[in-house]
Parts: structure tokens; sequence; C-alpha cells
């Protein structure tokens, strides 16, 4: 799931059971403005606590909702050619140009 970069907040609780495998917040998304919880209970949460990152019951701070919606917005950084196609704009032009500039074997 493709969030674009006009999307400004993020209700509490928003993809709460949502079946995607991706999910990843704009990079200019204002974290403070993303709800509490808004992967628990989601495949994409499964992958989170995988690579070490997850809610703490209670936490009266927000920081571990905030350690997770850090990781929403930068966990795709390492695979750049996936995290284009997720992105619902790109044409078939911006995916050749983007094998061209990094070789066929970037993919």
């Amino acid at each position: 799931l493709f969030l674009p970069s006009t999307v400004t907040s993020i209700g509490h609780s928003a993809f709460v059971f949502c079946r995607s495998r991706f999910l990843i917040l704009p990079n200019d998304i204002d974290v403070s403005k993303v709800g509490k919880n808004v992967i628990r209970d989601t495949v994409v949460y499964q992958i989170a606590e995988a690579s070490g990152v997850e809610y703490v019951a209670y936490d009266a701070t927000g920081e571990s909702d905030r350690r997770v919606n850090e990781w929403l917005i930068h966990h795709m950084d390492g695979a750049p050619f996936h995290k284009l196609c997720y992105n619902s704009t790109i044409a078939t032009r911006h995916i050749n140009e983007y094998l061209h500039e990094h070789g066929n074997n970037s993919a």
C-alpha cells in the first residue's frame, strides 16, 4: 500500500487488520501526526516485529509508536526499486529510467 505525499496525517489504528504485506508512509510525513497502533494486527506489523520494532503496551511516552511509525517510513529504503514500484504514480518510463541508471540487475 503506497500512501502519496499528499497524506499529512493518519488516525489511530488506521490500518488495523489490513492484509497488505507492504505499507510505506510518505518520507515527508510529520511522525507526530501519525496515530497510535496504526499497523497493529497486520502482516506489516509482523514484519516490523521480526525487524525488532514493536509497540509497547501502556507506553505513556508514545516512544514505541514513534519508532514503529519511523520504521514505516524507512523500512524499504534499502530496496529503492521496490519502493519505486509501489508508487501508484510511477509509469513504465520511470522504471525503465531507473533500470538504465542502476542496471538491470539492480531490481
